[in-house]
């Protein structure tokens, strides 16, 4: 019986085992570098899916529902009562998850917003924070050290019967700038009420030197696979203490002025990773740095 020291001569042999080691740790490795992507993810389907968040307040604002669209799926309800601002604050905290806080971070939900849904005033919706419960957020300025968050928020419900959304971000210069509240920077969107979308926000903090942050972070969102806000020269810290703490579920009527109905929206398929997924699992074009 042949072998397969028949056919290849001891060099040959040392070779072929090189190029099949070789081959089998870059396999390895693409493959760890794809799944690598995914942080954490919901679809509220379980028995009792609060439990995998890491901090839930207002726990009685928020149920588990089924989908109005699809009476097979379960869905995070959220309610803001009439003469309230708060509905759900909920965070998956990144570093019991990741094992460390990134600077580099994508995440995507879908969401739903009930026809109760009518103020004419904003509030708050998902997006990142890093506020280590200091700064960043219900009138705590940042100040490039305390601080900072870039949660979503929505605007009043138009003459048209939808609802702008956009960036709310606490950033690094509001204490020089007197600024005691965050800025309010509105996608090129708004959305229709009883409606499914599905929002991916995607954030890059700005690298740390000497003498503080560059201002060369970035903010991106999509809405139904469109790109609706690309902001660039985004400076929220001026130390590298500061980063991405977690993914903050927040919904919130204010400012100041609380709801002046009861409403609520629903919230499914949380999805958290590293960068933007793509078909072919190709990193985006931009350099980023995820540490």
């Amino acid at each position: 019986m042949s072998t397969v020291s028949s056919f290849f001569t001891k060099p040959q042999l040392s070779l072929l085992l090189f190029i099949m080691l070789s081959y089998a740790q870059t396999g390895c490795q693409e493959r760890r570098d794809v799944t690598s992507h995914s942080i954490f993810s919901m679809d509220f389907g379980d028995a009792e899916p609060l439990t995998a968040l890491d901090r839930v307040n207002r726990m009685e604002n928020v149920t588990i529902v089924l989908d109005p669209i699809d009476r097979t799926n379960a869905v995070l309800r959220v309610d803001v009562n009439e003469g309230d601002h708060y509905g759900g604050s909920l965070h998956v905290d990144l570093k019991k998850h990741l094992g460390t806080e990134p600077i580099h971070l994508y995440f995507r939900y879908r969401i739903w917003i009930h026809s109760s849904w009518s103020t004419s005033t904003g509030g708050k919706l998902p997006g990142f924070n890093g506020t280590y419960s200091r700064a960043g957020w219900g009138g705590r300025p940042s100040d490039g050290h305390n601080g900072w968050s870039a949660r979503g928020m929505f605007g009043g419900v138009d003459a048209s019967g939808r609802i702008p959304v956009g960036s709310y971000i606490y950033h690094a210069d509001m204490v020089e700038d007197g600024q005691e509240y965050g800025n309010s920077e509105w996608w090129d969107v708004s959305l229709e009420r009883e409606r499914w979308y599905t929002i991916e926000q995607e954030i890059q903090l700005e690298a740390v030197d000497d003498d503080g942050g560059r201002a060369d972070g970035w903010i991106r969102a999509w809405v139904d696979g469109e790109l609706v806000f690309d902001r660039h020269g985004l400076h929220v810290r001026d130390t590298e203490d500061l980063r991405i703490e977690s993914v903050w579920l927040n919904v919130y009527h204010g400012g100041k002025t609380p709801a002046p109905t009861s409403m609520y929206l629903l919230i499914d398929d949380l999805w958290i990773g590293l960068s933007k997924p793509s078909p072919t699992s190709e990193r985006e074009s931009t350099s980023v740095q995820r540490y």
